[in-house]
């Protein structure tokens, strides 16, 4: 009974973690849309991939499995099965919106940014559903938790600061940055925590965030 019960938690860890990741997607695929500039990650990846010179998609796998390392040395229990599952869905998800996205009209100059912030606020609802749900994350999120656990400032405070480590290491080798960047670096932050805090009660999870 207790196998079995174990069991039919993973499941629905599984298909909530699915849920998070699949509004996330849809947030970055808007964000990618709007082309004001990717997030901090996005800039690593661009900045990894001049300065190898290697393609986008075997610098993501490089930019995950170093972050993945940092997080194996520091905070293990971040590692679970949410963290299998961003791997292998998240990608899949977001060419999905992608591909949903080139069915709608070319947006007017208005409609690129109420785009880009729809994508902002969507992204950050997702990433703070999926990570509610304490059953692992990502290696970026995980990176981001663990910079949270060293610094013990407010997860928002903690983000901005790995957000900007990473923008930083990405601008150097040769990445690139726009105004959008510089807005989801300061504000995903802020919404981010908004959100783990609502998803966590809504859960009735174990709280991720201690502060």
């Amino acid at each position: 009974m207790r196998l079995k019960a174990k069991f039919g938690q993973m499941c629905k860890d599984t298909i909530l973690i699915c849920a998070g990741l699949f509004v996330m997607a849809l947030g970055s695929a808007l964000v990618y849309q709007a082309a004001l500039g990717t997030g901090s990650i996005g800039t690593m990846v661009d900045g990894v991939h001049h300065a190898l010179g290697i393609s986008r998609g075997l610098a993501d796998i490089t930019v995950s499995l170093v972050l993945l390392a940092i997080v194996c040395l520091t905070a293990r229990d971040l590692i679970n099965i949410g963290t299998m599952i961003s791997l292998f869905f998240t990608g899949f998800s977001i060419d999905f919106w992608k591909w949903v996205l080139t069915f709608l009209p070319a947006p007017s100059t208005a409609g690129v940014y109420a785009m880009y912030a729809a994508g902002l606020v969507l992204g950050a609802m997702g990433t703070g559903f999926y990570i509610a749900v304490n059953a692992g994350v990502s290696a970026y999120d995980a990176f981001i938790m663990t910079v949270y656990r060293l610094t013990r400032w407010q997860y928002r405070y903690a983000k901005i600061f790995a957000d900007f480590l990473l923008m930083l290491v990405g601008i150097l080798l040769g990445g690139t940055i726009g105004v959008g960047t510089v807005i989801s670096t300061v504000a995903s932050g802020f919404l981010t925590q908004f959100f783990i805090k609502r998803s966590t009660r809504l859960l009735g999870r174990r709280a991720v965030l201690t502060n």
